[in-house]
């Protein structure tokens, strides 16, 4: 008999955001596994302006996807990728309002209003296909409580949570008051106990948990990858004169200001200061860009090509011609390899890393990948428009040759995951 697993995962293709990446690519790879009998359980995507680019890697996976409501308020849930207007402040007051009467804890959270998808939908979808393994992947964090209790009706169900992001110590959501967040703080030491296995992304995430909860579940480690699928395609960029190209991949968060905010202020002296080298420079954003740095961008009168979401090939592709590829870390992420990192890696790419001083800066110093920029530095921008100035030499962004990244490949990380789940 195949082994029934079901993911949940509330950001999964078509939902757009990098959040839905790393479910969606151990689907992909799961589903090829005759052994496995894998199903999906995600919300509505409400951006109907936008969709996944990972939505591609699935039209041939072998899964059944079953889409759900979010309930969640609508002006809410388009909060990032929706442009203000006068009706969507208006709604956005009014449902903010509404939430926070009818929400213990982190209203900000989209599956506060998935508990009846618990209680009805997703039991017949566990006795139908016979599951005996639930995935749950967060963030989004509160429907952790609710696939706990289905053990209370599928008592020998195995509840595995996939912890991608702090729950409690990000620099999201925003600050929703000491009463709501020491709620959010006993519901996830009350979890981290209660699940039957932990799946994580890193040491640097396995340590925090065992920091909050010392009685926590099994913690496995699988990190983030790279889809060698994706680079296929991939050729040498041959070395010819063209402008020096600096790459943002995927989702550019809005509250990373202290960052993003002097790399641009930087850019905008290099084009006052030495219009000859900013005319060299070119700057690309492939993925989500929020509205209020594309207006920043704007108002500042600065040359920016912000493609959006793209098609995968597509967006790989300008990845691949890239000369430096930009990564702007949260700063209580310091330990953490995001899913950009694989990418970066994948084609080689030197990267400048915006962090604070951690594992992922000594690893990158180590191995000669890329340049940091650290948080402490009192004169950023300052140090970024050096920076710039520098890369129009070609060794100041040479990748290491001899970097082996064969331990990110995520063909091999799904083989990880499945004996985690199975184990």
């Amino acid at each position: 008999m195949k082994l029934g697993i079901l993911v949940i995962s509330s950001y999964f293709p078509p939902v757009p955001g990098v959040g839905g990446r790393r479910c969606a690519k151990f689907v992909k790879y799961l589903s090829r596994r005759e052994e496995l009998n894998v199903h999906v359980v995600s919300a509505k995507n409400t951006v109907k302006h936008l969709k996944s680019s990972f939505q591609t890697d699935l039209l041939s996976a072998n899964f059944k996807h079953t889409v759900l409501p979010s309930n969640y308020p609508y002006y809410l849930e388009l909060l990032e990728f929706s442009k203000a207007n006068l009706w969507r402040k208006i709604m956005f007051r009014i449902q903010l309002f509404s939430i926070k009467k009818k929400v213990e804890g982190n209203y900000w959270d989209f599956s506060v209003f998935w508990d009846q998808h618990f209680k009805e939908t997703i039991p017949t979808i566990i006795s139908q296909a016979n599951i005996s393994k639930v995935v749950v992947s967060g963030p989004p964090y509160r429907y952790i409580k609710y696939a706990v209790e289905l053990k209370s009706t599928f008592p020998d169900l195995e509840i595995i949570l996939d912890y991608r992001d702090p729950w409690n110590n990000f620099n999201e959501p925003p600050p929703i008051g000491k009463e709501r967040t020491t709620y959010e703080r006993e519901l996830e030491k009350e979890m981290l106990q209660k699940v039957d296995k932990i799946i994580t992304i890193s040491q640097f995430q396995k340590r925090l948990i065992q920091q909050i909860q010392p009685q926590a579940a099994p913690i496995y480690v699988i990190p983030n990858g790279f889809d060698p699928e994706d680079f296929e395609f991939r050729a040498k960029v041959p070395m010819t004169a063209k402008k020096v190209k600096f790459v943002h991949f995927g989702t550019l968060h809005v509250l990373k200001d202290y960052y993003w905010k002097p790399f641009y202020l930087a850019l905008l002296r290099l084009k006052n200061e030495h219009p000859e080298v900013y005319q060299n420079t070119e700057i690309q954003h492939v993925g989500f860009t929020p509205p209020q740095i594309e207006s920043f961008i704007r108002t500042h009168n600065l040359d920016v090509k912000i493609h959006g979401i793209l098609d995968p090939f597509e967006a790989y592709n300008i990845l691949n011609d890239a000369d430096v590829a930009l990564w702007f870390k949260y700063d209580k992420s310091e330990g953490d390899f995001a899913t950009k990192f694989s990418d970066y890696i994948a084609v080689e790419k030197f990267m400048w890393t915006f962090s604070v001083k951690g594992e992922v800066t000594d690893y990158i110093e180590k191995h000669q990948i890329g340049k940091v920029f650290y948080r402490d530095d009192q004169k950023l921008e300052d140090s970024i428009f050096k920076a710039f100035l520098e890369a129009q030499e070609p060794e100041n962004r040479l990748f290491n040759p001899n970097f082996d990244n064969s331990a990110h490949n995520l063909k091999d990380l799904s083989t990880q995951f499945l004996m985690a789940i199975k184990d």
